[in-house]
């Protein structure tokens, strides 16, 4: 099946009027997103996009990559659970305005759809891809400070949730996985390195390779595993004190408020 190509209009409504010029001032993304989406998503970059499909192809309900690329800016851009997006495709005007929608009643793409998508995305690198021509169009069209959008956007894009990792995990390496979460949205926030944020936060555990060899006890012994599960939770609240007194305010607001309720 042909992956599908996402054409939406170029030519502002009066409705799209109305709402762009209610977000000049707060939520200016969603206004430069509408404005500049057919320059960030064009054709040569569709292709791009759908060369991620050629092996498996698009499945049975194709999307249009680009859109679903388009709804994860969004996602990051405010925070929001897959789960949310679904819903706000229906239910949120700016959503529908962005994704060429407007006044549909039903949910733009299904939350397996999304999540599905993010993981092809990440798998062929063009998270990353797409965030650079971003950053670019802003850059070069002035329309969006392009300063913000690493901060705003790059931390959540590769956040895919950790839902259903229980049934193939223990809870040592899901607790090594919920934490290094939270260590890649502090290291965009602070602009350090991951290896710099553990030192400071004093969690040098997550700096290895593998949390259970970092813990190195004697795994078949049922008496060392709860010593062991000590030691990594002593090193996990070490790392919230830290960022209670380091980002006292970003604690409180995604993206890193999700990484630390997963955590917890």
């Amino acid at each position: 099946m042909a992956v599908p190509i996402w054409s939406p209009r170029e030519t502002v409504t009066r409705q799209e009027h109305f709402l762009l010029k209610r977000l000049e001032r707060n939520r200016k993304l969603f206004g430069f997103l509408r404005l500049h989406r057919h320059e960030l998503f064009d054709e040569a970059f569709q292709a791009e996009l759908a060369t991620m499909y050629r092996e498996t192809g698009a499945g049975k309900d194709p999307k249009p990559p680009a859109m679903l690329a388009m709804a994860l800016l969004l996602q990051a851009y405010i925070g929001a659970s897959d789960a949310e997006t679904v819903e706000l495709t229906v239910v949120d005007l700016r959503w529908q305005m962005v994704l060429d929608c407007l006044g549909t009643e039903e949910p733009a793409f299904s939350q397996g759809t999304l999540f599905d998508f993010r993981e092809r995305l990440i798998r062929h690198d063009m998270d990353q891809r797409l965030l650079e021509r971003t950053r670019e169009l802003a850059h070069r069209t002035k329309g969006f400070d392009a300063k913000k959008l690493p901060k705003t956007l790059r931390i959540a894009i590769d956040s895919a949730p950790l839902e259903g990792a229980g049934r193939v995990e223990d809870t040592f390496n899901l607790l090594g996985h919920a934490a290094r979460k939270v260590v890649d949205c502090v290291a965009v926030l602070l602009d350090w390195s991951k290896e710099r944020v553990c030192r400071e936060a004093g969690t040098p555990m997550l700096l290895e390779p593998s949390i259970k060899a970092a813990l190195d006890v004697q795994w078949s012994d049922p008496d060392q595993k709860p010593i062991a599960l000590e030691r990594l939770v002593a090193q996990l609240d070490h790392l919230e004190s830290w960022l209670a007194g380091r980002l006292p305010h970003e604690i409180e607001r995604p993206p890193l408020r999700e990484h630390i309720e997963t955590l917890r």
